[in-house]
């Protein structure tokens, strides 16, 4: 038998390595997490949650640790020249019906980082720092990686993994062993960056700075006189580039910023030129890519480290199921099915958004300047904005994991035309399904989520606003039936309507009170959502029954673990 150092070694240890290893973790799969870096860093680089993200940490235990360490709503101060374009304050909001977390989240890349780790280690995880991976052999049982120290001072290892997973970034060395490469383009601006303290600017306040083709801006990472500074750089007559350094932040700031501002005491200090590539494929045999490793963005709409995130916990239960032999490896071709898309859109919508924001181009300045820094002050352009990034429009409507199960209006008498029509504008099949706020059978709040939070499926069954008590029991006991056929992998839970009493104390009800979960799953006549572990609706029905929903889990499982009773 091949005998195996660990299930799953996952290279680099960013926010993407880091949130596959606490999904896999917490589902008691082996992992080890190999970083090149000596030590952990304290750059902000992708200083931005966003709302899709922070549910991600809800589900893994350690939002509040991440709220904490960050800041809600924004106050920006644009200028053009010299001249103060546009002030644009938007408000931290309170959570919305289906959105427990609508804002971004401002949080260095640093702390973000932290916050998983911690969670790492409370789930016997460690990352092993100084250690790349230099060669990799697979078969058809796993993988022989090399890993060597990088100081020298430990002996090279062959590690022998199930699978591999790369998230080493958009120099990935993983992504060169097995022969795949970034199809993309670059972008003609240069940009430097660092993490300052800066005496001058009013703390709570970020600053941006448009002149022509010259861009400057100040974000406050902290309370405490610590700021991001970016800003575009110029070639010089030869074509050389001044690299990153404190003195050309201040330079540059003297010219284009306000007067009296005083940078010091740099603790990171970097130069990018915008580049957008993608690779072909996210997988090849047991090595899979994730993160920066298969997609890399324009940092314009903070999308790059949240789609990152949302890679390594889409991957994670995947992988956990075919490690333990309940589902075949063809799972996880849906990983790439589903994710490689998402980047792809990513990809589109940044490279748009950069171009609106850093285009030179004469057009494209006057529009910036007297037509979108005018709009920005309007509260409903913001929030537009604002939810086109959250990325909880995210789907997988056209994977081969989406099931639909909708008789037609002319077989759903029971349900009713405005029944029929509530359900049709419900969450469909891939989509995020949302959170909604009820109270448990003791008559403390519970949302949704509470639900949702753990390694495990959710089957949601609605007996509609105006069910009877034979209807919640029917519904009671297609909850027990599917349950004990996946063994627990499903978790029930009974929506009952206001005034409804629990149909059967050893089901989990959530009762309804204001309807609000009703409402945003359209279960005005009753409906079934099966939601997966990683909060999409992978199957819903209506009418309800354990039927389809068996079915659907033996097509995602091995088929002999889910036992489908034969049809009536």
């Amino acid at each position: 038998m091949d005998a195996f150092d660990t299930d799953v070694l996952v290279v680099g240890a960013g926010p993407t390595g880091l949130t596959l290893a606490c999904e896999l973790r917490r589902r008691g799969v082996d992992c080890r997490v190999v970083e090149r870096a000596a030590g952990f860093h304290h750059r902000s680089r992708g200083k931005g949650l966003q709302p899709r993200s922070l549910e991600v940490l809800d589900d893994l235990g350690v939002v509040d640790a991440a709220l904490a360490r960050g800041r809600r709503g924004s106050h920006l101060r644009l200028y053009v020249g010299s001249r103060l374009t546009a002030e644009v304050r938007v408000p931290a909001r309170p959570p919305a019906p289906g959105v427990p977390h609508p804002d971004l989240l401002v949080i260095p890349q640093w702390a973000t980082e932290e916050v998983l780790r911690e969670r790492l280690r409370s789930l016997g995880g460690a990352v092993e720092l100084g250690r790349d991976l230099t060669a990799l052999e697979q078969d058809g049982d796993g993988v022989t990686a090399t890993v060597t120290a990088v100081d020298g001072a430990a002996a090279t290892q062959r590690v022998r993994a199930r699978f591999v997973v790369a998230c080493d970034g958009g120099h990935s060395a993983v992504r060169d062993l097995v022969g795949l490469r970034m199809v993309g383009t670059g972008r003609p601006q240069h940009f430097v960056l660092g993490d300052v303290r800066v005496d001058g600017l009013e703390l709570g306040v970020s600053y941006a700075w448009f002149d022509g083709a010259d861009y400057l801006a100040a974000d406050p990472l902290s309370g405490e006189g610590v700021w991001q500074v970016q800003a575009s750089v110029r070639p010089a007559a030869d074509g050389s580039l001044e690299p990153a350094s404190l003195e050309l932040l201040q330079r540059l700031f003297d010219q284009r910023g306000l007067p009296g501002v005083r940078l010091h005491d740099a603790t990171w200090l970097s130069d990018f030129s915008p580049w957008v590539a993608l690779v072909q494929r996210y997988r090849v045999g047991r090595v899979l890519l994730a993160g920066d490793a298969a997609h890399v963005h324009s940092p314009a709409g903070g999308q790059g480290m949240n789609t990152g995130i949302q890679d390594g916990y889409g991957l994670g239960w995947k992988l956990a199921l075919v490690l333990a032999g309940r589902a075949s490896d063809r799972l996880l071709d849906t990983y790439e099915e589903e994710r490689l898309p998402v980047a792809r859109a990513v990809l589109r919508g940044s490279d748009v958004g950069h171009s609106a924001v850093f285009s030179p181009s004469p057009v494209v300045r006057l529009l910036r300047e007297h037509v979108l820094a005018p709009l920005l002050q309007v509260g409903a352009v913001q929030r537009a904005i604002l939810d086109r990034a959250a990325e909880l429009g995210v789907g997988y409507r056209t994977s081969s994991l989406a099931r639909e199960d909708r008789a037609p209006l002319h077989r759903s008498r029971d349900v009713g035309l405005l029944g029929w029509l509530r359900f049709r504008r419900g969450p469909h099949a891939g989509d995020r399904a949302p959170d909604a706020r009820g109270r448990g059978a003791d008559g403390r709040p519970l949302r949704l989520f509470d639900h949702f939070r753990g390694p495990h499926w959710s089957l949601l069954l609605f007996p509609g606003t105006s069910a009877d008590r034979a209807e919640c029991t029917r519904l009671a006991g297609v909850a027990r039936r599917v349950a004990a056929a996946l063994d627990g992998e499903v978790r029930p839970c009974l929506v009952l309507p206001p005034g409804t009493p629990p149909a059967d104390p050893g089901v989990v009800s959530c009762h309804d009170v204001d309807g609000e979960a009703h409402r945003l799953y359209g279960a005005r006549a009753g409906a079934l959502y099966l939601v997966r572990p990683d909060g999409y609706v992978g199957h819903r029905a209506q009418p309800a029954g354990e039927r389809g929903v068996l079915e659907y889990l033996a097509a995602v499982y091995d088929g002999a673990a889910v036992r489908v009773p034969e049809p009536r």
